[in-house]
């Protein structure tokens, strides 16, 4: 089995038993306490439930995401919390098979322990060449004590994304193939849209570390890195601006 394989294995059986007895009860047992977890189920279920219609072709759902169920006729009441998109895109099959919000949110609860722990091994794997090293940052990025208090916030816990952000750009400056790019901005996509904090902390962070990147390797005259590094910005401006604009229109 390859060491990813290996360690990725190791993640989940040591979140397994950290978060337990939760995988005996995915479908019925909320982890935490029975405040924002059950709040966080509602909008993941609201969410999927748009998603789904949309996908059948009911595509007047657009117009009308932000506009849950709660507190008629007001608008937008969506934005009134997190919109936990990229979690309901990252659920959907599940939630399109069972139907469970509570099935839904603990294994997206399970999945940023995971995550974490594997984005952060490949991170410093290729940083440092050492599978070792890479293996005990990923424990103490996914397992650090700052993230058990926040256990009910899911989007406070899901930072998963962020290694595989940085993870894709240092790929990207060592071969400039477009495809570890490609990830790197889906990535941030994903980050920016599971929590609106890492949304405004760790972009201008991912900026910060794509500059550094340009100015360790001297690429400050390199048009073709400047023209990937500008369209990808472009295009996660795109996917990620159409879900902010009701927050702007709520504060009117």
């Amino acid at each position: 089995m390859p060491r990813a394989a290996l360690a990725f294995t190791a993640y989940l059986l040591i979140t397994i038993a950290a978060t337990w007895p939760l995988t005996r009860g995915l479908g019925h047992d909320v982890p935490w306490d029975l405040g924002d977890p059950l709040l966080v189920m509602w909008i993941l279920a609201w969410d999927c439930e748009q998603l789904l219609r949309i996908l059948g072709g009911d595509l007047s759902r657009i117009a009308g995401f932000f506009d849950a169920n709660i507190f008629h006729p007001v608008p937008l009441t969506l934005a009134y919390s997190e919109h936990l998109i990229a979690q309901a895109v990252q659920i959907l099959p599940v939630y399109a098979l069972t139907g469970n919000p509570i099935l839904s949110y603990n294994l997206l609860f399970l999945s940023t322990w995971v995550l974490s722990g594997f984005g952060m091994y490949l991170l410093v794997r290729e940083l440092t060449g050492s599978a070792i090293a890479g293996f005990v940052a990923g424990l103490m990025f996914a397992f650090a004590p700052y993230r058990v208090p926040q256990s009910g916030h899911l989007h406070v816990l899901s930072s998963q994304w962020m290694p595989f952000v940085l993870f894709g750009l240092r790929r990207y400056f060592d071969s400039r193939r477009h495809v570890p790019l490609a990830g790197a901005a889906l990535a941030l996509v994903l980050q920016s849209l599971s929590s609106g904090y890492y949304l405004l902390f760790f972009s201008p962070m991912a900026a910060a570390f794509a500059l550094w990147e340009i100015g360790s390797r001297k690429l400050w005259r390199d048009g073709r890195v400047w023209r990937d590094l500008s369209l990808a910005g472009v295009c996660v401006a795109v996917l990620v601006l159409p879900f902010l604009l009701p927050y702007a229109a709520m504060r009117q």
